[in-house]
């Protein structure tokens, strides 16, 4: 199985860990007034915008708040005390990151869901013996709009978590599986946040030139 699973994600290595790191998601600081500007850096209108004009922002529906909100927190934990870069995107890739190679080992398991079958309306003689009431439909309830993510991923990750849908339809065959981007990379994100919070992995910032990146790495 593990082999099977790489060949449809080749092989993804961790990078080497780095020097600080944290293990708890701190809440997300109000909001303060911005202080000096670094010296060396551009201000943001003026910085060049190769890597997101090459990277697109991918939007994930069925995300839940408590992972988009958890992400947030790191990112603005990372960014307020070690100068990290990226945001929630570098934070939702390393995570990803984490969990893509879980998979890969066989380490983590994603289960696909039945789809309902579809049925076709047949009728038949009856008895007449008693009269038969036709119930009454149920009210249309306005559905609530479902919960997104949008992150800028590197290519790689986003075709690894198509091929994770692919290989699991081809594992579950000949049953009918539904199972969605998003689904995927939820699932992907809480896997890599427990491990998080169990200190089964770091998060890291390493120097990249004058400002902080963010990095990932077992214990």
């Amino acid at each position: 199985m593990t082999e099977a699973r790489r060949s449809f994600l080749g092989a993804l290595d961790l990078p080497p860990a780095p020097q600080e790191h944290v293990q708890s998601i701190p809440s997300a600081s109000p909001s303060l007034p911005e202080g000096p500007k670094r010296r060396g850096r551009k201000p943001a209108h003026k910085r060049k915008r190769d890597w997101e004009k090459t990277h697109p922002p991918h939007t994930f529906v069925g995300v839940p708040l408590e992972i988009r909100e958890a992400i947030r927190d790191l990112a603005d934990y990372f960014r307020r005390e070690h100068g990290m870069v990226g945001g929630v995107d570098a934070v939702a890739r390393e995570l990803l990151r984490y969990s893509l190679a879980q998979y890969a080992a066989g380490s983590l398991n994603i289960r696909a869901e039945r789809g309902i079958g579809k049925s076709a309306l047949v009728s038949s003689p009856g008895r007449g013996m008693s009269n038969r009431t036709i119930p009454i439909r149920k009210p249309v309830q306005k559905k609530s709009k479902a919960p997104t993510a949008t992150y800028r991923l590197p290519d790689d990750q986003v075709a690894a978590m198509r091929a994770i849908i692919q290989y699991e339809e081809h594992k579950a065959a000949p049953a009918v599986i539904h199972l969605t981007l998003g689904q995927v990379c939820t699932r992907l994100l809480a896997d890599a946040l427990d491990a998080y919070r169990a200190e089964l992995w770091s998060l890291y910032t390493t120097p990249i030139m004058t400002v902080q990146g963010l990095a990932g790495g077992n214990q």
